[in-house]
C-alpha cells in the first residue's frame, strides 16, 4: 500500500488548466501512470472550479481507496452520490469500501441500491453475496451468487470461466467450479454453482451429493439430507459416501 504521507505533488505537474473537465481528464491520465498525488491534485482542482462536479468526487474517492485512505474515499463517494443519486457505480464502490472496513450492513445497503439502479449488474449481486456470506446469511448469499452467475458466468473461478463463456450450458463446468469453491470453504458460492449444474442436468447425482455436502458444511442438515438422498436415488453408489 502506498503511504498517503508520501504522496506529495512534485514539479512533474504541468501547467495550470482553466477548465474543470480538463483537470478531470488529466487526473485520469495520471491515474493510468500511477501518479496518485498528481491525480488527486487535479481532481481537487476540478472540484474547486465546479463544486457540483460529481464525477470528480467519484474519481478522487476511488483514488483515495486505491492508496488505502478509506475514510476520505468513502467521504468523496458519498458526495458523488449526493450530487448524482443515480450513479450505481458509486454505490457499488462505496459498498466495497464499507465491506473492507467491516461495515457489512452499510455495504449491503449500497449494493442493494446499485442493483435497484441496474438490475443487470452481476458484479453488484456477487459483492452483496460476499457481504451476506460474511454475516452468515448463507441463503441470501446463495441466491445472490446464483443471480450473479446467471447474469455474468465469468464472475466466479477464472480457469473455468472461459469454458462456461464458450458453452453456457456446460453442467460439468459449473459442477467443477462448485468443487473448487468448496475446496476453498466458499460453500455458499459452491452451492450457487451446483444449483446451475443441477438446473442444466437434473439427473446428475454427483451434483446433488456435492451440494448436500456443502449444505451440511453450512449447518443446513435438513437440506443436506434431501440432496444426499436424491443423489443416492440417482446413483446408488453415492449412498455409502454420506
Amino acid at each position: 500500500m502506498v503511504e498517503f504521507s508520501e504522496l506529495e505533488p512534485t514539479g512533474a505537474q504541468s501547467q495550470d488548466l482553466g477548465d474543470a473537465a480538463d483537470y478531470l481528464n488529466r487526473g485520469r491520465d495520471y491515474i493510468s501512470k500511477e501518479e496518485y498525488a498528481l491525480a488527486i491534485a487535479d481532481f481537487s482542482a476540478a472540484i474547486a472550479l465546479n463544486p457540483g462536479y460529481a464525477i470528480a468526487y467519484y474519481c478522487r474517492g476511488n483514488t483515495y481507496l486505491d492508496i488505502g485512505v478509506t475514510g476520505l474515499g468513502i467521504a468523496d463517494l458519498s458526495q458523488a452520490i449526493a450530487l448524482d443519486p443515480d450513479d450505481d457505480f458509486a454505490y457499488s464502490d462505496r459498498g466495497n469500501a464499507y465491506l473492507e472496513i467491516g461495515e457489512t450492513d452499510l455495504a449491503i445497503a449500497d449494493f442493494s441500491q446499485a442493483i435497484a439502479l441496474d438490475p443487470d449488474d452481476g458484479l453488484a449481486y456477487f459483492d452483496r453475496g460476499i457481504a451476506y456470506g460474511s454475516k452468515g446469511d448463507y441463503d441470501l448469499a446463495i441466491a445472490d451468487f446464483g443471480q450473479a452467475i446467471a447474469l455474468n458466468p465469468d464472475l466466479s473461478i477464472a480457469d473455468s470461466g472461459q469454458a462456461i463463456a464458450l458453452n453456457p450450458d456446460a453442467a460439468d463446468t459449473y459442477y467443477n467450479r462448485g468443487r473448487n469453491h468448496a475446496s476453498e470453504e466458499k460453500y455458499a458460492l459452491a452451492i450457487a454453482c451446483y444449483n446451475q449444474a443441477i438446473r442444466l442436468n437434473p439427473n446428475d447425482g454427483s451434483a446433488y451429493n456435492a451440494r448436500g455436502q456443502a449444505y451440511r458444511a453450512l449447518g443446513n442438515v435438513a437440506q443436506a439430507d434431501v440432496d444426499e438422498e436424491r443423489a443416492a436415488e440417482l446413483n446408488p453408489e453415492l449412498r455409502n459416501r454420506r
